[in-house]
């Protein structure tokens, strides 16, 4: 099926960087708090990391839902599927946004 070959994967790499950043926070927090410097400066890079993920993802949906879409057909249950999971990337990429 043409449609499974061209679809990236996602990014790994940020993944994994993501989910290191995120332990390391909890360990600051946890002898430190949120009050110091070194924590505040992380959040904002996980903040950058995971921003750079979802837009990624949402590339990836886009490009994904095109594919599917010319080849299905809009009435398909897979375009429809694929569709949902952009709306939610979408909707979780606006969240970080503009709620913080």
């Amino acid at each position: 099926m043409k449609t499974k070959e061209n679809v990236q994967s996602e990014n790994m790499e940020l993944l994994i960087e993501i989910f290191h950043l995120r332990n390391t926070l909890s360990e600051i927090y946890s002898q430190k708090g949120p009050d110091n410097s070194v924590y505040l400066s992380l959040s904002l890079e996980l903040k950058v990391l995971v921003n750079e993920y979802i837009e990624e993802k949402i590339t990836m949906l886009k490009d994904e839902l095109i594919e599917i879409c010319n080849e299905k057909g809009f009435q398909n249950k897979e375009t429809i599927k694929t569709s949902r999971k952009l709306d939610n990337a979408i909707i979780e990429y606006q969240k970080l946004m503009y709620i913080g």
